[in-house]
């Protein structure tokens, strides 16, 4: 269950600073990005255990719900063989000779 508390003062929905999840409470250290949707808020958040996460708001029920979890250390570490892409490629059109039709 998530439990999420925002700052004093201002509408539930908005500016949360901390929350509960499975257990571990984590305060959060900034609010990278927000928008609304229809019947929800969402807040992309970044927590003090420097994990990216994303929370919803839904104004209907007055419910928060856990959307999205994103560690960026591991996605920094990502092998490019799984990522896609190469890094010793500067772009796709370097593999392309000139005179195979391609480019003029």
């Amino acid at each position: 269950m998530l439990k999420v508390e925002c700052y004093t003062g201002s509408q539930l929905q908005e500016n949360p600073v901390a929350f509960s999840l499975k257990g571990s409470r984590y305060k959060v250290e900034e609010i990278i990005d927000r928008w609304y949707g229809e019947g929800s808020s969402y807040f992309k958040v970044k927590a003090d255990d420097e994990n990216i996460y994303l929370l919803k708001y839904d104004k209907r029920s007055g419910c928060w719900e856990w959307v999205f979890y994103q560690n960026p250390k591991k996605m920094n570490a990502l092998p490019y063989s799984l990522s896609g892409m190469n890094p010793f490629r500067k772009s796709r059109w370097e593999e392309i000779e000139p005179d195979n039709g391609f480019l003029s």
